[in-house]
């Protein structure tokens, strides 16, 4: 997948910008808060409808105006060009076309224009809870499976409408109708997750190994928060779980609980490794992700690199560089280039106050 322009209205801090990308890869120059980060947020919303930086759809919209838009064109790997169009709403509201058809469920979009952020928020994934983890798991997996996004759909769906009813203190009979649902999702949530890992954590580990020259090993696990072999099994779970899921008026046990372990030198890299380590271990899971999803999607997904470098030795960020995928168009944000031997392999654009300008290779040396 290749994006080869974008254009931007009324974007955060970006009035009125338009882009055109001719290389694999480009490099935004400038200072904090000059708009580097908003412009890979914008090009990651087009794979998701999500921030990386977590933030609100209504904080898209810069202050002022009643709607920000975005159209991104892109060629896909058989050549052929591909475009989606979104716009905002102060009020939180979203319009998407792909390809000129509206798209109304998320599912619909998600795997269609993968990309892959690297940033400094994705310490969240070893330092913050495991509810930070399995969304970073559930987007991973329901953008390479409808089935996966529509099961997670139906199992919070049910598990809400469960958990009125305990609040109410309805009855067995009541409970089952949604228990029914609630069981053959939580069954193919855990068997899709439970295949997930093990091709993951390989190459998560190759990763990281390559990232530390071999001088420190991470590993990962999934750690389901409960566990059971058929449907029949999920329900009798629910069942027995109903009296004490009564007293606190709310499911207790199941998927929506579940969560994974990152592991440096077979500790939790939570509390055993340092900073440096620990941004180490999640580029090595952003890149097993990037590995993830060009298998399952069949296609290269775009690598978005969100000034990641700062937090890494000398060595670290050498290989870094060297473990980029070759075939995956780049972007990538800084105060300065990674380093002065690499400045020319970028296309260049200087960022000031939301303008972008195209840097000429005279002008990087000047």
């Amino acid at each position: 997948m290749r994006l080869i322009g974008i254009n931007l209205q009324n974007f955060r801090n970006l009035n009125a910008l338009s882009l055109e990308f001719t290389t694999d890869r480009v490099f935004f120059l400038g200072s904090n808060g000059q708009g580097k980060s908003n412009l890979l947020e914008a090009i990651g919303i087009c794979s998701s409808l999500r921030s990386f930086r977590g933030a609100s759809t209504q904080s898209m919209v810069r202050e002022g105006d009643l709607e920000s838009s975005l159209f991104a064109r892109y060629l896909d790997d058989n050549g052929t060009e591909r475009e989606v169009m979104i716009s905002f709403a102060p009020k939180g509201s979203k319009v998407v076309h792909v390809d000129g058809e509206p798209v109304k469920r998320l599912g619909d979009l998600l795997g269609q224009f993968p990309s892959v952020c690297l940033s400094s928020r994705d310490f969240r994934l070893v330092r913050e809870s495991p509810s930070d983890r399995r969304k970073w798991m559930d987007l991973v997996l329901s953008s390479t499976s409808n089935e996966y996004f529509r099961a997670l759909q139906d199992y919070y769906r049910s598990m809400k409408e469960r958990n009125v009813l305990l609040k109410k203190q309805g009855s067995d009979s009541e409970l089952l109708a949604f228990e029914h649902t609630l069981a053959s999702s939580a069954h193919l949530i855990q068997q899709v997750r439970s295949s997930f890992f093990p091709s993951l954590s390989h190459t998560f580990e190759l990763s990281y190994g390559r990232l530390s020259s071999d001088m420190e090993r991470a590993s990962m696990a999934y750690l389901p928060d409960c566990q059971a072999t058929s449907i029949d099994q999920w329900t009798e779970l629910f069942a027995r779980e109903r009296g004490r899921d009564r007293q606190i008026g709310s499911t207790r046990k199941g998927p929506h609980r579940d969560d994974f372990s990152l592991l440096l030198n077979g500790h939790d890299a939570r509390h055993y490794a340092s900073e440096g380590q620990q941004k180490g271990v999640v580029l090595a899971l952003r890149l097993a992700e990037f590995s993830y999803l060009q298998k399952k999607l069949g296609m290269v997904p775009i690598l978005l690199a969100d000034d990641v470098l700062g937090e890494l030795d000398s060595d670290r960020r050498s290989n870094f560089r060297k473990l980029l995928p070759p075939t995956a168009q780049t972007f990538a944000t800084g105060t300065a280039f990674p380093s002065r031997e690499e400045e020319e392999i970028w296309e260049a654009f200087q960022v000031s106050s939301g303008n972008f300008t195209i840097l000429i290779p005279s002008a990087k040396d000047e």
